[in-house]
């Protein structure tokens, strides 16, 4: 996994093009992550440099990392997404299903099928848990970040990661759990 790279940089010497350059691929993963499957990946990420071009002047290196400002502004995107999911399916309009990725030809239907199953149930198991716990969980396993990334990113400390990351495992094995005895497996 590419692990994000801390730089020094000015405001008023970048262009969002030069940022979308450096740093588009960390915001496609982290919002990929974040948001799971169904996520409309390409828009989030439109939106994420949209307000990235309107608040780059007001940025600045002294308050924030820019890969951390990034962050940020990648995690309110999907946040505010899957809200609007959320209340979407709650309203009963369509909502796009899990696992619709095209399959790959390399996997036997039933191996396709049992990951799509796990993906499914690893993101409902994610559902609902406090915003900053699934955060810390994604970027720790998924993306292996190490907690000390962590806290730059979510500009917390390092501690209160490890913290997040309990209580997140424990969130997260009780719902699994639960999920896993629903289906009767």
């Amino acid at each position: 996994m590419a692990k994000t790279a801390a730089r020094t940089e000015k405001a008023e010497t970048l262009e969002v093009a030069e940022v979308f350059r450096r740093h588009g691929g960390d915001v496609a993963r982290w919002a990929s992550r974040l948001g799971g499957p169904g996520l409309e990946l390409e828009d989030v990420v439109q939106e994420v440099f949209l307000k990235v071009h309107q608040l780059l002047p007001g940025w600045r290196s002294d308050r924030a990392q820019l890969t951390t400002w990034l962050y940020r502004i990648t995690e309110n995107v999907v946040r505010h997404r899957r809200r609007k999911e959320r209340m979407r399916r709650w309203l009963g309009g369509s909502a796009a299903e899990v696992g619709q990725d095209v399959p790959s030809p390399a996997r036997t239907a039933e191996e396709q099928l049992a990951g799509h199953q796990t993906q499914a149930r690893f993101y409902r198991a994610l559902e609902g848990m406090n915003e900053r716990y699934r955060a810390a969980l994604i970027l720790f396993e998924l993306e292996g970040l190490s907690g000390e990334e962590i806290a730059t990113l979510m500009d917390a400390k390092t501690a209160t990661v490890w913290v997040w990351l309990h209580r997140a495992r424990a969130t997260f094995l009780e719902r699994l759990k639960r999920l896993m005895e629903e289906e009767g497996e």
